[in-house]
C-alpha cells in the first residue's frame, strides 16, 4: 500500500545532518567521507547514492528510524569530501564497502542504492555476496547505453551524455557534464534543478519537486557532487557508459529490483533487462510512479525492504 503523502526532510534538518560528516581512512591513503542516518542500533544498511551525493539519502531518514534501519551511506571517489580515486573501476567500490563495514565493526549488512548506485549495489552482490543480508537495487542502471533502443527511452539531457560519455576521454566530457552543478553551487537557486531536469521528469516526478523542501535537497545534492570540481562527478558518470568489469550472469546473490512504471531517469526496460540477466532476483513494478518515488515515500521502500530480513 502506498504513503499517503511524501515524507521530505526539512532545510534545517537537512543542514543539520550535512554537519554530521565522518571520515575513513582507507590503507591506499585515501579517504572516504560517509554519513549515517535513521537508527544508530538499528540493522544496517550501506546506501549506495545515485548520480549524485549522499544529500537526498536524507529522505530516508525519518522512516529508517521508524523501521529500524541504520543507514549509512558513503561519497565514491571524488564526490563530497572523498577523495578521489584515479583509475576506479566498478568492483572498487564494493571493497570500499567492505572496508568500511570492518572499521565499522559490521559483519553482514544490507546494500541498497537508487539509479547511478545501482551498479555499486551489483559489484557488492558480486563480490560480498557472503557478507550481505540482502541486496536492493531501486531503479538502478544497467549496462544498456549503446543500445539505441534503451537510449530512445531517456530524457533528451540524460541520452546526451550518455552518447558522449562512452566515447569521450574524462578531460573532455566533464566539460560539459560541468553544466550541471553550475546553477547548483554558484546560482543556488532550487528551482533550477527543477527546470534543468525538466525532460527527464514524468508526472509523479514534477509533483514531488512542487514540493520547495524536495527542491531544495536535491540542488544541496548537487553542491556537495561538484564540491571538489567536475572531475570526480563525471568520472563517476562515466564509469556507468563503460565496462563494468564483471559480469551480470556471475551475480549468484539474490537481487530485488523496484522500478516506477513511468521513470523516464531510469526506463522500465532497464529494470526489466536486469530481473532477466540476473540469475536471482525479483522485480517489483509501482504503478504510475517515477524515479524519485522510491526516496519521497520512504515508507513504502522501507516496508519492502523489512519483509526481506
Amino acid at each position: 500500500m502506498m504513503a499517503a503523502k511524501p515524507d521530505i526532510i526539512g532545510r534545517e534538518e537537512i543542514e543539520a545532518l550535512q554537519a554530521q560528516v565522518k571520515f575513513l581512512a582507507l590503507k591506499d591513503g585515501r579517504k572516504i567521507s560517509f554519513f549515517e542516518y535513521g537508527d544508530p542500533a538499528g540493522k544496517p544498511i550501506v546506501f549506495c547514492h545515485g548520480t549524485g551525493s549522499h544529500v537526498h539519502v536524507m529522505l530516508l531518514h525519518h522512516s529508517a528510524k521508524r523501521h529500524n534501519f541504520r543507514i549509512i551511506v558513503p561519497d565514491r571517489p571524488g564526490i563530497g569530501q572523498s577523495d578521489y580515486q584515479r583509475g576506479r573501476k566498478l568492483p572498487d567500490g564494493a571493497a570500499d564497502i567492505a572496508a568500511l563495514a570492518d572499521y565499522l565493526g559490521i559483519a553482514k549488512f544490507g546494500v541498497m542504492g537508487i539509479s547511478g548506485g545501482g551498479p555499486t549495489v551489483l559489484a557488492c552482490a558480486y563480490a560480498l555476496a557472503d557478507r550481505l543480508l540482502f541486496a536492493v537495487d531501486l531503479a538502478g542502471a544497467v549496462p544498456l547505453y549503446t543500445d539505441p533502443q534503451a537510449l530512445s527511452k531517456l530524457g533528451t539531457m540524460d541520452r546526451f551524455y550518455a552518447k558522449i560519455g562512452a566515447k569521450l576521454p574524462l578531460w573532455l566530457f566533464q566539460i560539459p557534464f560541468s553544466l550541471l552543478g553550475f546553477q547548483q553551487k554558484v546560482m543556488k537557486n532550487p528551482q533550477a534543478f527543477v527546470k534543468m531536469m525538466g525532460s527527464s521528469m514524468c508526472p509523479a516526478d514534477s509533483e514531488l519537486f512542487v514540493i520547495p523542501e524536495m527542491a531544495y535537497i536535491f540542488m544541496r545534492d548537487f553542491q556537495e557532487l561538484f564540491r571538489q570540481g567536475a572531475k570526480g562527478a563525471a568520472f563517476d558518470a562515466q564509469l556507468i557508459y563503460l565496462d563494468w568489469g564483471f559480469d551480470l550472469r556471475n551475480i549468484k546473490t539474490h537481487v530485488e529490483i523496484r522500478q516506477g512504471t513511468e521513470d523516464r531517469w531510469i526506463p522500465p526496460m532497464f529494470s526489466e533487462y536486469l530481473s532477466k540477466i540476473l540469475p536471482d532476483s525479483k522485480l517489483n513494478l509501482i504503478p504510475g510512479q517515477g524515479h524519485f518515488y522510491h526516496m519521497a515515500y520512504a515508507d513504502d521502500t522501507l516496508d519492502a525492504v523489512s519483509r526481506l530480513i
